[in-house]
């Protein structure tokens, strides 16, 4: 789909089943995401994301590997907003991947790669407010808090990126 200097970003497909299942049943990566996911569960949830590329839209959860050594290292995602007409994307990273500011680096390059790919003029990101690493890394690449909104019990902020912003 898209690289960084670091990092190689692509399609997931069923060949990336341990790599999926790895973030998605660890709690630490998980903490601010979802609940965590049986073996079971991942394998589904991958057929479930591999369906998402079938209509050739950016939107999907997408394979992220370090360039240089091909690990992987976490995922980015681009996803619907629950409550209006547009995109959000995320990212996870896996523990020995955090602290080299790959999250930045996938934020600016992905923020790139979806403006160029679609006609959105701006894109959402969403998060935790004890997701003080998440916070910074949004705000350093340009998001600015628009709303706090209640999800499933949860508290979570609302960031935005404008297009030329």
């Amino acid at each position: 789909m898209f690289h960084t200097n670091q990092l190689i970003i692509s399609r997931f497909s069923t060949a990336h089943e341990a790599d999926f299942f790895a973030l998605n049943s660890h709690p630490e990566v998980m903490r601010y995401i979802r609940q965590v996911k049986t073996a079971e569960e991942c394998r589904s949830f991958l057929k479930e994301n591999i369906h998402l590329y079938r209509d050739g839209s950016v939107i999907g959860r997408y394979h992220v590997a370090e360039k240089s050594t091909l690990a992987f290292a976490g995922t980015f995602s681009v996803l619907m907003m629950p409550d209006r007409d547009a995109f959000h994307i995320g990212y996870a990273l896996m523990p020995w991947a955090q602290g080299k500011g790959w999250a930045k680096e996938l934020v600016i390059n992905g923020l790139h790669w979806v403006f160029e790919h679609t006609d959105q003029h701006q894109i959402f990101a969403i998060t935790e407010p004890e997701n003080t690493a998440s916070v910074f890394v949004l705000v350093k690449t340009g998001f600015s808090k628009l709303e706090s909104i209640q999800q499933s019990g949860k508290l979570l902020d609302v960031y935005v990126n404008h297009r030329n912003a």
